[in-house]
C-alpha cells in the first residue's frame, strides 16, 4: 500500500509518522491521547505492533520503542510497517501506577474492553480496535521489578497462532515461558488473549525494571525486537543471540508463590538460580524480627523473579516468586 493509516496518522512509503489515538477526557475537558509512531517501509511486509507502558511503572519498553523507531530502523530498508505505541495507558503512566487511578482497573485484565464501559475498558477497546486490528503480529513490553531475569511469555492460544508466537519468542532469544492459564487463572483478559482470539500471534516481553530504563535490559529489548523483525522478513540479516543476559533453555512454564503471612521479605536466592521442590526461597519476618513464614518452591525449577511490586514487604496473597519449570 502506498500509504498506511492508523489513528490520525497517515504515512507514505519509506517515511515515519507521528500521531495519536484519542481515548478520553479529564474533568477539565483536556483530551488524553495514546501516542503512536508509525514506521512505514518502502516494500511490502508484515505489520508489527510494538506496545509499552500498559502499566505505569513499566517504562523500559518505551525506550526500546524509541530506539527501534527513531534510531535503529531505517524505513527505506524496512519491509512492512511498525505501529508503535510507547504509552498505551497514559493515565497509569502519569501516576506511576499499575492501574488507572480513575477506576482502579488493570488494563491487561480487561481486553477486549468495552466501547462504552469504564475508562480502562475504553482504553483497551480503543487500543485493540483502533490500533492492534491494523497489525499482523504483536510484541507487548512489560517489566518486572528487580531481582528478576528477562523472559518472554507465550499465552494459551489456537495451535496455528501458537506456533507462530513460539517462533517469534524463539527468535527474540531470551527465556521463554509457555503460560498455562490453569496455573494463573487471574491472568485473563490480556492484550495477547484478545490478539490470539482474532488470529494475531503475540508475545509478552518481561524486561527490567520498574521506574528505570536499565541499559542492559533496553539493549536486550532492542536486539530481541530486531531478531523478531528479521524472523518475520521485515529486515535483512541473521538473528543475534542474547549472550549477555541470563537465558534458561528448554520448554518451560511458570508458577507463582504468594504470601500467607505479612511482613518483610528476606530473599534467600538470586533471580536465575536453580531450586528444588520444597527448597525455601524466602523468609517473611514480622516487625518484631520474628520469622512468621518460610516460602518454599512448589517445583524443581528456576527463579524468574521476586515480583515485590511496591516495596520489600508483602501482605497476605501478595506475590513472592515467579518460578520456571520444565514441561
Amino acid at each position: 500500500m502506498a500509504k498506511f493509516a492508523v489513528g490520525n496518522v497517515s504515512v507514505e512509503r519509506g517515511q515515519i509518522g507521528f500521531g495519536v489515538l484519542t481515548t478520553a477526557y479529564l474533568p477539565d475537558s483536556t483530551a488524553v491521547n495514546i501516542p503512536l509512531i508509525v514506521v512505514h517501509g518502502s516494500a511490502d511486509g508484515p505489520v508489527l505492533w510494538l506496545g509499552a507502558a500498559m502499566h505505569g511503572p513499566e517504562i523500559t519498553g518505551t525506550e526500546v520503542i524509541r530506539r527501534i523507531a527513531r534510531e535503529v530502523v531505517d524505513p527505506v530498508k524496512l519491509r512492512g510497517t511498525i505501529i508503535a505505541s510507547p504509552l498505551m495507558n497514559p493515565f497509569a503512566y502519569q501516576q506511576h501506577q499499575m492501574v488507572a487511578p480513575q477506576d482502579g482497573y488493570n488494563m491487561n485484565r480487561v481486553f477486549p474492553g468495552q466501547a462504552n464501559g469504564l475508562l480502562t475498558h475504553r482504553l483497551a477497546y480503543q487500543v485493540l480496535h483502533a490500533g492492534v486490528e491494523h497489525a499482523d503480529f504483536l510484541i507487548d513490553y512489560h517489566a518486572n521489578p528487580t531481582p528478576a531475569i528477562m523472559f518472554a511469555i507465550v499465552r494459551n492460544q489456537p495451535p496455528d497462532v501458537g506456533a507462530k508466537a513460539m517462533a517469534m519468542a524463539n527468535a527474540y532469544g531470551i527465556t521463554t515461558i509457555q503460560l498455562k492459564l490453569e496455573n494463573e487463572p487471574h491472568r485473563s483478559g490480556t492484550l495477547s488473549d484478545a490478539a490470539h482470539a482474532v488470529g494475531k500471534p503475540s508475545i509478552t516481553i518481561e524486561l527490567l525494571a520498574w521506574r528505570r530504563m536499565l541499559e542492559d535490559s533496553v539493549r536486550s529489548g532492542v536486539r530481541g525486537t530486531l531478531n523478531v523483525m528479521k524472523h518475520l522478513g521485515m529486515l535483512d540479516g541473521e538473528t543475534e543471540p542474547q549472550t549477555d543476559v541470563p537465558v534458561i533453555k528448554g520448554n518451560l512454564s511458570r508458577v507463582e508463590t504468594t504470601a500467607n503471612k505479612g511482613g518483610f521479605v528476606h530473599m534467600l536466592h538470586d533471580a536465575g538460580d536453580a531450586v528444588h521442590k520444597g527448597e525455601v526461597l524466602a523468609h517473611i519476618v514480622n516487625p518484631y524480627g520474628d520469622l512468621v513464614e518460610e516460602v518454599a518452591s512448589p517445583v524443581d525449577g528456576w527463579i524468574l523473579a521476586y515480583p515485590l511490586l511496591n516495596s520489600q514487604c508483602v501482605a497476605t496473597g501478595d506475590f513472592v516468586n515467579f518460578l520456571a519449570y520444565r514441561i
